[in-house]
């Protein structure tokens, strides 16, 4: 098999895993945005739940980006700063390797989405504050369509990749 074969498959790998975990993330807006949009207070359970749910969106965003360094970059940052450098890194474009996956605007959203899985995560014993849910919620709700539209876009250039080496293996 040539070696353009298998990285073809690969990249198709990548569009077909991405397209997975994006469907996860409509479903947790989906469920996030009926919590999100209830009057009055959350109460505990409700507060548990958006918690969990904002928790595996950025959970599965984060796992998408995961997957293009791999795939694309040959590798994901290390260090301490692991989280933040691989969602920056994903707004700036890497010389003959891709283009921008996200746009930059997007990324302070993302950051304190981040910062709450990070929070959410290590929190084991602090009550959830209802306001700072529907914060982060609505940060969530105003940033999912970018993200949405960086990803397809993102998909695209993949799929062009596909069709150039596929093009190159005839030729």
């Amino acid at each position: 098999m040539p070696p353009e074969h298998r990285t073809a498959i690969e990249l198709r790998r990548l569009v077909r895993d991405n397209e997975a975990d994006a469907g996860v993330l409509d479903a947790l807006r989906t469920e996030i945005s009926a919590v999100d949009s209830r009057p009055g207070p959350l109460g505990p359970e409700a507060a548990a739940y958006l918690a969990v749910k904002l928790h595996a969106w950025y959970t599965a965003f984060e796992s998408i980006l995961e997957r293009i360094a791999r795939v694309v970059e040959g590798g994901l940052p290390g260090g301490p700063s692991y989280h933040q450098d691989l969602l920056r890194g994903m707004a700036l474009p890497l010389a003959a390797v891709r283009p921008a996956v996200l746009d930059p605007a997007r990324l302070a959203d993302l950051s304190e989405l981040l910062a709450f899985r990070h929070f959410f995560r290590h929190a084991y014993a602090v009550a959830l504050d209802d306001a700072e849910l529907r914060r982060h919620a609505g940060r969530l709700e105003r940033t999912h369509p970018g993200v949405r539209g960086d990803l397809r876009g993102f998909e695209q250039v993949v799929l062009g990749w596909i069709q150039k080496l596929e093009d190159g293996a005839r030729s």
